[in-house]
């Protein structure tokens, strides 16, 4: 069954208004325009040679993920929140959650059952967000959703997130957005060390209020390989060792579980062409990169069985992740001065988790899960068609082929319902940025899916982009969009075994799900106010049917035990928006506000969903105190948020405070220190509902040389 861009919703309506208004109008707003700024953009890697009237803010990198081509980050039709590297610095986030975390839209809940985090965008899970490194997917560390505690930001360039439905550009599973993680150009000599220690005082495991809970070390080197530096090549690593935390050192369960990470990389590129006129913009470039993550995990915790005897219990997973990718892109000229750009990429990851339970000293449950993922991708840009004045097509076709195998046992049996657990998938998409006029742009694409299992399925997207020019000159972006998304089930879904008969209950996977689909609307505004001042605002309305969950409430009896299974029960609903203000008080100071609301309806049961704040706030004051001292300030609050359905249970709202100090005692010598979730608040050891922040209060130090 195919879903209708029919909207009743008021949001929905509003943005198709947008589209169509946006569309009619745009001839009629072009001539009534004569205002012209000379400046300089790139729409893409094809259009060098375009001449634009358009205005950049003071923060205007080029970025990739929202039409899989460059923009500055100001042209873009779609929504972009980029997260740079100065900004992650700044604010010492050294993993991918604690860069999340910066954001004022983007909510992170903890995973069920396993140490880590998963991200949740527009009220849709981490099931349904893409996580991507460099345009490549990364293996969901639970067969669905990633943990984003897993990514250490050692080589990161910048972070970009799309919100929204992004089928149409990237597939399956990006139903509620996609976060491209672009890692850093390799450059000519540069090697840099940090180093970082914690303390959590009172909840130390070790019962010593001084002692380095947290640590935190990276390190790499880069540089030329050749003399013409053609070749270049890196190397980077980085440990961080949590501890954990422990409200009461004499019980035994810890409220937090201790984390034990290693990450290294490796990455060669190849510029065949460069040299002094193309070095920014070569012909062609190739890479190969490796990379290995390595995790230990420790969880401590009592177990209840079912007679009521309480069992002191211990669950110890160690996880490995190899990753292996290859690509490159060149220009092709056939007959025309701009040429063709095509561009591809390979992939091989494999994931592996071994977990037991020790009880008694005695090891139990043995688990071992294995996910294997080979790709191969790619992309051919048509240069510039024009079509007349000031308005051109450029359009973008692609492939994908994807092959997901899973494996996962329990004492030596297999807890698949089948032998055979793969999936082969071939994508096809096309795209079309249009330059309606000077000031409108329309892309338009579509993607095809053949999947081995569900066979094929089509997914539309329309995006507009117009700017209008005041009489002081003044630039006010319009941004809509409406597209389609879906997710198609992943292997766990389908042919999962869960037995734990002994407990009374088991889960199964179900072969005959249908894939997850949603029709997603999206409006933005953006401007500035004036020099200091600059101000965005989005709206989004999400349509989801055959969501898939477990039916906790319609089990089957097995001889007494009851039997679990995954199915498509849940239509639902999520609209909301937020206010993005940038303000630039003086000289010294920087402030950044954000506020998120959100509003989530089963359609179902005609309840809210689960782990949904319907209010988020983020404020960020970065202070210059001196030439050399930084001070950062970053305040967060998010409201109550359900946590169980069926006994209406809710997570308290919370505030948090982090203030962070940054010094440059050097030109190569970067000092810091912080003192995270100041306000200590912290949730309750005794409550499975309170999801507000496991840390409590955190005093950090660190420091950095580069040479």
């Amino acid at each position: 069954m195919t879903q209708t861009f029919y909207a009743t919703h008021p949001l929905k309506q509003a943005i198709l208004l947008a589209l169509t208004g946006l569309c009619a109008g745009y001839a009629i707003s072009a001539q009534a325009q004569n205002h012209t700024i000379n400046d300089t953009q790139a729409i893409n890697d094809n259009t060098d040679t375009q001449n634009a009237a358009l205005q950049h803010t003071k923060f205007d990198p080029i970025v990739v993920t929202a039409t899989r081509s460059n923009k500055y980050l100001s042209e873009t039709p779609i929504p972009v929140q980029v997260l740079d590297k100065n900004k992650l610095k700044q604010n010492h986030a050294q993993t991918l959650k604690q860069a999340l975390e910066l954001l004022p839209n983007v909510y992170l809940a903890q995973l069920r059952g396993k140490t880590g985090y998963e991200v949740r965008m527009q009220g849709l899970s981490g099931d349904q967000v893409l996580v991507l490194i460099d345009g490549l997917p990364v293996s969901a560390s639970t067969s669905s959703s990633f943990n984003i505690a897993q990514y250490l930001n050692t080589q990161v360039e910048q972070i970009e997130v799309i919100q929204g439905a992004a089928s149409a550009q990237y597939g399956s599973s990006a139903m509620g957005g996609v976060i491209n993680i672009i890692t850093k150009p390799i450059s000519d000599t540069h090697a840099s060390i940090t180093a970082e220690l914690g303390t959590n005082t009172s909840q130390n495991p070790s019962d010593k209020k001084f002692d380095n809970n947290y640590s935190f070390v990276e390190g790499s080197v880069e540089g030329a390989l050749s003399d013409d530096k053609r070749l270049k090549a890196r190397l980077s690593g980085a440990y961080r060792d949590d501890k954990g935390l422990s409200v009461d050192n004499e019980a035994w369960p810890r409220l937090k579980d201790a984390t034990e990470q290693k990450q290294v990389q490796a990455k060669i590129s190849f510029t065949p062409d460069i040299n002094e006129v193309n070095t920014a913009n070569p012909n062609s470039r190739y890479w190969l990169e490796a990379g290995y993550y390595e995790e230990e995990d420790s969880s401590r915790f009592n177990y209840v069985a079912r007679n009521g005897a309480v069992q002191a219990q211990q669950r110890d997973e160690d996880i490995k992740r190899k990753r292996v990718s290859a690509g490159g892109e060149t220009k092709i000229f056939a007959g025309n001065a701009e040429g063709y750009k095509l561009s591809g990429s390979a992939l091989y990851e494999n994931y592996d988790s071994q977990s037991h339970n020790t009880a008694s000293g005695k090891v139990s449950d043995v688990r071992d899960f294995d996910l294997t993922t080979n790709l191969a991708q790619l992309q051919l840009d048509f240069p510039l068609i024009y079509s007349g004045e000031n308005q051109w097509h450029a359009p973008q076709l692609g492939l994908k082929y994807q092959k997901d195998k899973l494996d996962q046992k329990i004492d030596g049996v297999s807890e698949f319902i089948t032998d055979k657990v793969d999936r082969d998938v071939l994508e096809a998409y096309v795209q079309d940025d249009w330059a309606l006029s000077d000031n409108t742009e329309l892309v338009a694409g579509v993607r095809y899916q053949d999947d081995s299992d569900f066979g094929s399925h089509f997914a539309p997207k329309l995006a507009l982009k117009h700017d209008y020019y005041d009489a002081n000159n003044r630039k006010h972006v319009f941004r809509a969009s409406v597209g389609q998304g879906y997710r198609v089930p992943n292997l766990k879904e389908r042919y999962y075994l869960f037995d734990h008969s002994r407990y009374g209950y088991k889960v199964m996977g179900s072969p005959d799900l249908k894939p997850e689909e949603s029709i997603s609307y999206q409006l933005g505004y953006q401007t500035q106010l004036n020099d200091k001042v600059g101000v965005s605002v989005n709206g989004f309305y999400n349509d989801v049917k055959n969501l898939i969950q477990t039916d906790n409430n319609h089990p089957v009896m097995d001889g007494g035990i009851k039997v679990f299974s995954y199915d498509n029960v849940d239509k639902a609903e999520t609209y909301g928006g937020d206010i993005g203000v940038d303000w630039q008080l003086n000289d010294k100071a920087m402030l950044n506000l954000g506020y998120g609301y959100l509003h989530t309806k089963n359609k179902t049961t005609g309840g809210d969903l689960t782990y949904s704040p319907e209010h988020k706030v983020t404020a960020n004051v970065q202070y210059q105190v001196t030439d050399k001292l930084q001070f950062i300030q970053q305040v967060r609050y998010e409201s109550k948020q359900l946590t169980d359905t069926a006994a209406s249970s809710y997570s308290p709202h919370w505030w948090g405070l982090d203030s962070r100090f940054n010094y440059t005692a050097s030109p190569n010598l970067d000092l810091y220190m912080a003192i995270n979730n100041l306000l200590d608040e912290q949730r309750s050891a005794s409550d499975a509902n309170d999801q507000r922040p496991i840390d409590n209060r955190q005093w950090l130090v660190g420091a950095s040389y580069h040479w």
